[in-house]
């Protein structure tokens, strides 16, 4: 479970911006949260809201970026530049990042990254018995152009290391040359809607969450339930693979979904996915990202939430991440929404608010707000001002 996430120069956050995931120890319980293997309380859940423009997709990119560049980034070529956003407001600076996380085995890590498009300009990694301890240190030498790198108990010989490309986690280095030091993020699974470029249309991730639903016998079954429940009329639905021809002429095959749609005399009738409307198609998309992680736990980035979908919908998807029966491993949902309806759900401390202000942003927990008691009423205050992070509508433009 995250129980930190700091990262400085990163898109419009100029100044170091830190995302607590553990709550006070003496808050009042909302629901929606664990506890750690040292009794620390960690919430399920982390929303985010501000205006358009403010700075709250930002806010949820780098948990999504960190675990990707961990695991996946010795997939970009040789050459290839980092996928980081420009650093406008300080282009001399590297972004600096840095996330605290237990394994499903209750093991604390934190890992720390300085970059550029370009190279890792710094890298390491920790982990806690009594106090944080270094696995490895790697650090860019301007002089020799090359790395420094210092390994203690980190599986992988120094050699090795030094090979590392400099637009590469040397953890996901490791995971290449079958590390064991790795086992703490290869069985770590984190899912995400949103990249560096911003939150793709979900007809994106339609052919992840094919593949995904054709894999896993038994998430279908489960999305099907949801989808039933939430009055979509939906009976079913399952996937077909089916033969097309692509721009260049050439046959290619592709899973297709089709929905099942029952009436109460008995009859049915079935549409495919992409006549279906906006919100079955967005749910279908949504539950493909978030029943995994619910599974076996780990982290869902969710920007925009309740895109396309009925706004009492989100407290039974927020739910998911509050029992234990459907949550046994701890999952954590962290996502921006428009929805003020959330509010009524989580407390202060499970809520950041985002303004920007001279294009630079800033977000805050509503456990950091003067004068907000546990027991207000947290969407009221919200609504009515007495937070921030709303919109305000210029009449002298």
């Amino acid at each position: 479970m995250i129980r930190s996430l700091k990262f400085k120069n990163f898109q419009s956050f100029l100044e170091e911006t830190e995302v607590l995931f553990e709550l006070p120890k003496g808050a009042p319980s909302r629901g929606y949260e664990r506890r750690a293997a040292d009794g620390t309380r960690l919430t399920t859940v982390l929303a985010a809201f501000g205006a358009n423009a403010s700075g709250k997709t930002a806010l949820l990119k780098p948990a999504a970026f960190l675990f990707w560049f961990m695991k996946g980034s010795f997939g970009l070529d040789v050459d290839q530049d980092i996928p980081l956003p420009p650093r406008i407001l300080n282009p001399d600076e590297p972004s600096d990042f840095e996330i605290v996380f237990d394994d499903s085995d209750g093991e604390t890590w934190k890992y720390e990254l300085k970059l550029t498009e370009r190279r890792v300009h710094w890298e390491a990694l920790y982990k806690r018995a009594t106090r944080f301890s270094y696995l490895f240190k790697r650090r860019w030498n301007e002089q020799s152009e090359s790395y420094d790198i210092q390994l203690k108990s980190f599986d992988l010989p120094l050699h090795v290391a030094s090979r590392a490309r400099q637009n590469t986690s040397l953890v996901s280095w490791a995971r290449q040359h079958e590390s064991t030091s790795t086992e703490f993020i290869d069985n770590y699974i984190a899912q995400w809607n949103v990249d560096i470029d911003g939150r793709p249309h979900y007809l994106s991730n339609l052919e992840f969450a094919n593949e995904a639903f054709q894999k896993f016998e038994g998430l279908r079954e489960e999305a099907t339930a949801l989808l039933r429940s939430w009055d979509l009329g939906l009976d079913s639905f399952e996937l077909k693979k089916e033969s097309y021809v692509d721009s260049a002429g050439k046959t290619k095959r592709q899973l297709r979904a089709y929905f099942r749609h029952a009436r109460e005399n008995g009859e049915h009738f079935t549409l495919p996915y992409e006549t279906e409307s906006n919100g079955t198609q967005s749910a279908y998309v949504l539950l493909a990202l978030l029943i995994p992680v619910l599974h076996t736990g780990g982290l869902a980035v969710i920007d925009e939430m309740e895109s396309d979908l009925h706004p009492h919908l989100l407290e039974s998807l927020l739910s998911l991440f509050d029992a234990e029966e459907t949550n046994p491993h701890g999952a954590q949902l962290f996502f921006t929404s428009h929805t003020t309806k959330v509010l009524d759900y989580i407390s202060k401390a499970q809520t950041y608010f985002v303004e920007k202000s001279d294009c630079v942003s800033t977000a805050f927990r509503g456990d950091q707000v003067h004068g907000l008691r546990s027991d207000d009423n947290l969407r009221a205050k919200y609504e009515s001002g007495a937070i921030g992070a709303l919109p305000e509508v210029r009449s002298d433009v």
